[in-house]
């Protein structure tokens, strides 16, 4: 009965949820007046490619974010350009920068909402992160020489590590807002990260490092079950191939066998921790110069994955003292300038535990921005050189959800009960229903900018049926 409930899942969605944001990356088509993307084949794959008389002018760029005023005068095409625009703090980047004036540039996939943004004076595709870096990188380099913006911004992890790998190469040509190498090189390590923690004193899980299937014996006699098994690096390279791996929760022997196999053949070392049952808070803090400029603090009610995943449901928190002071600490070791997002989990006797730093905007961050905290203004500000001013505090209580995400969380416990994480169905379906009739905003809903919403829910609407007729099929 429950198959067949999500078998219809995305049409009852399509005609009871109407214009709420169901968030995914969209087809964005080109408008009248924008540039062409015109499909190339090469042997089994499709890229596409601009196709223009000429490279744009000030004034098109004018035409396209919808402004009526003129543009202050700059070295290059754009102010700003959000990399990866089919991610969802790419959308809310691009609307932050553009409501206070500045020209804005989205590059990624074809199928980005930030695309049909107002506020998007330009749009151009790039390589899928899943391709080699240096190839990325040419993308990347190429829309530089076309629209000269002063800063880009990377959203996502396969991106920042194609750049880290050539930075130099870009950084003659624009300014990255990415933290020092230095910095980075501990960021992106779990074992380096939480190394560092544990000199200072914060509280990290009781991990082990495995290299392989043979060390998962004596490491559960330490760790126990249930066991999370994380990848050492999250976005990997191995023949070629680039890819993201998730942390998973297993809750005998053969499940941590089969996930440490797979992160491993994948090429990374794995990393096996206890599992915690308290609540996963992440403060998100901007620093620079010596100092924060910026802090907030939420939690997570819900993600998808349903162990530690993108927050689906979330919820601005005060500055709880002790998580606060321990991110602080752990970012100014690292000397990690600019936004990032350190995340813990509660034990059993309610102490934060690390769990991780992403060095990077976070997927969630529109709730910092609806709660008072504009995050994609300081990261600006901070790689253009401009002058900061400090964020005062921010408005607790504010819930943001994901609706597109929601959903599939709601499948995935379903469909995984009996996991940690996973709460018994009836729960799950009545957790899930009853949200609707509380206050919460959504991503990707802005009443002043409404074409993202729609091609974002086009296109989750179109893959849930393909889904489900492929099923079927």
């Amino acid at each position: 009965m429950l198959r067949s409930l999500f078998a219809w899942l995305p049409t009852i969605t399509r005609v009871e949820l109407g214009p709420m944001a169901l968030g995914e990356a969209s087809a964005a088509r080109p408008r009248d007046g924008d540039d062409a993307l015109a499909p190339q084949h090469s042997g089994a794959t499709t890229r596409f490619v601009r196709e223009r008389a000429a490279p744009p002018t000030e004034a098109d760029l004018v035409v396209r974010s919808g402004r009526r005023r003129p543009l202050p005068g700059a070295s290059g095409l754009l102010d700003v350009a959000m990399l990866d625009a089919a991610e969802r703090q790419s959308l809310v980047c691009v609307r932050s920068w553009g409501r206070a004036g500045l020209r804005v540039g989205a590059f990624g996939a074809p199928s980005s909402p930030a695309f049909a943004s107002r506020w998007c004076a330009a749009q151009a595709t790039l390589p899928p992160v899943t391709e080699a870096p240096r190839r990325l990188v040419d993308g990347i380099l190429e829309q530089l020489e076309t629209y000269r913006p002063g800063v880009i911004v990377p959203a996502h992890d396969g991106t920042i590590e194609a750049l880290r790998r050539f930075r130099g190469e870009v950084e003659a040509r624009t300014r990255i807002a990415m933290a020092s190498e230095s910095a980075m090189r501990i960021a992106v390590s779990k074992p380096l990260t939480l190394a560092l923690a544990e000199s200072l004193g914060i509280l990290v899980p009781a991990g082990v490092t495995v290299a392989g299937e043979r060390d998962v014996d004596d490491a559960l006699e330490t760790v126990g079950l249930p066991t999370v098994v994380k990848p050492a690096q999250s976005w990997v390279e191995r023949d070629g191939l680039r890819r993201r791996l998730a942390s998973t929760v297993a809750v005998d022997r053969p499940g941590v066998l089969a996930a440490v196999r797979r992160a491993t053949e994948a090429g990374t070392e794995v990393i096996l921790q206890p599992w915690l049952p308290g609540a996963r808070e992440a403060v998100s803090l901007f620093y620079a110069e010596g100092r924060v400029w910026a802090r907030f603090v939420q939690v997570a009610h819900r993600m998808n994955p349903p162990l530690g995943g993108s927050s689906v449901m979330r919820e601005s928190a005060p500055p709880l003292a002790d998580i606060v002071d321990a991110a602080e600490r752990l970012i100014r070791a690292t000397g990690l300038e600019g936004y990032s997002e350190t995340e813990f989990r509660r034990d059993a006797a309610g102490r934060p535990v690390l769990m991780e730093i992403n060095p990077r905007l976070s997927a969630s961050v529109e709730i910092a921005v609806r709660s008072g905290v504009d995050f994609p203004m300081l990261i600006h500000r901070w790689a253009a050189g401009q002058r900061l001013a400090p964020v005062p505090g921010y408005r607790t209580g504010v819930r943001v959800r994901w609706l597109g995400g929601d959903v599939r969380w709601l499948r995935a416990v379903i469909q995984k009960q009996g996991l940690p994480d996973s709460p018994p169905t009836a729960r799950a379906v009545g957790t899930f229903s009853r949200d609707f009739l509380r206050p919460a905003a959504y991503d990707y809903v802005d009443a002043h900018d409404v074409r993202p919403l729609v091609t974002a829910t086009r296109t989750f609407l179109r893959r849930g049926i393909a889904k489900t007729r492929h099923r079927g099929g």
